[in-house]
C-alpha cells in the first residue's frame, strides 16, 4: 500500500510528464542539477542569450518544474530551467531561469522578487552573474592566439574566444596569462568543472584556472550602457601616443572624435552620440580589422558610478586638507587652524554632493534621449517658509511636455536634484521602459506614484511654457 509521501511523488511526476508533453521541453539530470530545455536551444537553433538568466532563491524545498514554470512563464519566454538538487534528489532551494532576452529577465526581477509562491513563502528574484571566461594563469609566455585556440578546444567545448594579452614592453611575447571565452555561463561553468579536479598542463607547464574576476567598479544597468557613447580601447604598446590612436581610429572609420584620452596601455574614445559609438564599434568588430590585426580589445567603455565618484573626491578632500595643514603658520591660532579645517571639509563634502548629482543627472538626460528623442530641464525650487528645496524635472519632446516630476523636500539642492533625478530614472525604467508616449497622453509623476492622464482635447501633447 502506498504511504502519502509515495502518492505526492506520483502526482508531482505525472505533472512533470504533461508539461514536457505540453511544451516539448527536454529533461536532463547531471552533475547535482536538473535542466529544463526549451527544444530551438536544445537543437542548437537558438543560442542561450547573455544577461538573460535569474537567479531564484528561498524556494521551498519540495517546489520542482512544474511548479514554477508557470509562473516563470506569466513574464515571457523561458528558454531554461536549472534546478539544483542534493544527492537524495530534493532541490537545494535555489535554481537558475534563463528567458530569451535580457530585457524579460530584467522584467522579472521586478515582477518576481518577493512573489509569493505558496501562503507566507515569498521567493527572491534577482540577476544571475553572467560570467562566460575563465581565467588562465601561469601559460607559456611565447605562445600565440592561434596555439593556444588549437590546444584548448582539444579538451574544451563551447570556446568563443580567447584574449591574450602581448607583453607592454615586447610584442613577441604574452603577459603569461589568458582569458577564455565560452558560448554562455553553463559552458564556461562545464569547462571549470572539468579542469579543476586535478592539475591543468599545456605544453608541460601547470595552468591555475578560475573565474575571470569581474570587472571592477559598480554594477552598470544594461538600459544605461544601450546609452554610452564611448569605447574603451586595451592592449595599446606604451610608446604609442594619443595623437597616432585618434589618426589610426578616425583614418579606418572616418567617424570625428569628440574626445580621446590614452592612459599606458589603454585609451578611451568619446563620440558625439551613440550611433556614432555605434559604427566605429562594428567596423572596427569586422575580421580582419585594425584591432584584428594589432590585438587590440574594444568594448563599450563603462560609467562611472557614484561610488567610485565619491571615492575620486575623497582623495581630493584628504589632499587639501594635507595641504591645507602644511600651509598653516606657526602664526596661526587653534580656532583658525579648526575654521580653516571645518571650511575645507564642508567644500569637499559639497563637491562630493555635487559630482553625485551632475552624474545621476548625466544619466537620466542620455536615456531620455536615446529612449525617447526628448530632453530634461532641471529646477531647483525652494519650499516656502522652509530651507529646503525640491527637484523638479520636466521632459518635453518637441516643445511636448511628457513627463513632469516635482520630488521630496530636502536640505540641500543637491540631494533635492539627486532625489528627483533617481525616482524619475527608476520610474521610467522599470514602468515604462517599454513604452513610448503617443500624441495626446501626458504623465504627471509625483513623488510615490505616477498616475496617466488622457485628453481628447490634446492637440499633439502640452505646449511648454516659460516659467
Amino acid at each position: 500500500m502506498c504511504d502519502k509521501s509515495d502518492i505526492i511523488e506520483c502526482q508531482r511526476t505525472l505533472r512533470l510528464l504533461e508539461m514536457l508533453r505540453r511544451t516539448h521541453y527536454e529533461l536532463v539530470q547531471e552533475n547535482g542539477q536538473r535542466r529544463l530545455t526549451a527544444p530551438e536551444v536544445a537543437r542548437g537553433e537558438q543560442r542561450r542569450a547573455k544577461g538573460a538568466e535569474v537567479f531564484l532563491g528561498r524556494l521551498p524545498r519540495d517546489c520542482y518544474e512544474d511548479e514554477l514554470m508557470p509562473i516563470l512563464e506569466q513574464v515571457g519566454r523561458l528558454v531554461e530551467l536549472r534546478l539544483m538538487l542534493d544527492f537524495s534528489g530534493s532541490t537545494r532551494g535555489y535554481a537558475f531561469a534563463l528567458y530569451e532576452e535580457s530585457q524579460i529577465a530584467r522584467k522579472a526581477c521586478i515582477l518576481l522578487d518577493g512573489y509569493e509562491i505558496r501562503p507566507g513563502h515569498h521567493i527572491g528574484v534577482v540577476k544571475s552573474m553572467d560570467n562566460c571566461r575563465l581565467f588562465f594563469g601561469g601559460v607559456p609566455k611565447t605562445k600565440t592566439k592561434p596555439e593556444f585556440i588549437e590546444e584548448l578546444t582539444k579538451l574544451l567545448d563551447g570556446i568563443v574566444d580567447i584574449y591574450l594579452y602581448p607583453s607592454a614592453y615586447d610584442r613577441n611575447l604574452n603577459r603569461g596569462f589568458i582569458f577564455v571565452e565560452f558560448t554562455d555561463h553553463r559552458a564556461a561553468a562545464m569547462a571549470r568543472r572539468k579542469l579543476i579536479p586535478g592539475k591543468v598542463t599545456l605544453w608541460d607547464h601547470e595552468i591555475a584556472v578560475d573565474w575571470a574576476d569581474p570587472e571592477p567598479g559598480d554594477p552598470i544597468d544594461e538600459t544605461i550602457m544601450e546609452t554610452v557613447t564611448a569605447l574603451f580601447v586595451r592592449n595599446l604598446t606604451l610608446d604609442m601616443s594619443q595623437q597616432k590612436v585618434r589618426e589610426i581610429f578616425y583614418r579606418y572609420t572616418n567617424v570625428p572624435i569628440l574626445k580621446l584620452k590614452k592612459i599606458n596601455h589603454f585609451a578611451f574614445i568619446h563620440y558625439e552620440n551613440r550611433k556614432a559609438a555605434q559604427t566605429v564599434m562594428d567596423i572596427m568588430q569586422r575580421s580582419g580589422s585594425i584591432i584584428e590585426k594589432e590585438g587590440w580589445e574594444i568594448r563599450w567603455a563603462k560609467p562611472i558610478g557614484a561610488s567610485k565618484i565619491l571615492e575620486r573626491q575623497r582623495h581630493i578632500r584628504e589632499a587639501v586638507e594635507n595641504r591645507d595643514g602644511g600651509q598653516t603658520t606657526k602664526n596661526s591660532s587653534p580656532k583658525q587652524v579648526q575654521k580653516k579645517k571645518r571650511c575645507s571639509k564642508t567644500l569637499m563634502k559639497m563637491q562630493d554632493d555635487e559630482n553625485v548629482y551632475i552624474a545621476q543627472m548625466k544619466v537620466l538626460q542620455n536615456f531620455v534621449k536615446e529612449r525617447f528623442d526628448a530632453t530634461c530641464t532641471f529646477n531647483f525650487v525652494p519650499v516656502s517658509n522652509s530651507q529646503d528645496f525640491v527637484g523638479r524635472i520636466i521632459i518635453q519632446r518637441d516643445q511636448m511636455l511628457l513627463y513632469e516630476l516635482q520630488g521630496e523636500p530636502m536640505a540641500s539642492k543637491c540631494k533635492a536634484m539627486s532625489a528627483a533625478s533617481v525616482k524619475m530614472y527608476q520610474y521610467l525604467t522599470s514602468t515604462l521602459a517599454n513604452h513610448v508616449p503617443q500624441p495626446f497622453e501626458q504623465y504627471y509623476v509625483e513623488p510615490e506614484v505616477a498616475v496617466p492622464i488622457f485628453s481628447s482635447n490634446l492637440a499633439i501633447g502640452v505646449p511648454m511654457t516659460q516659467n
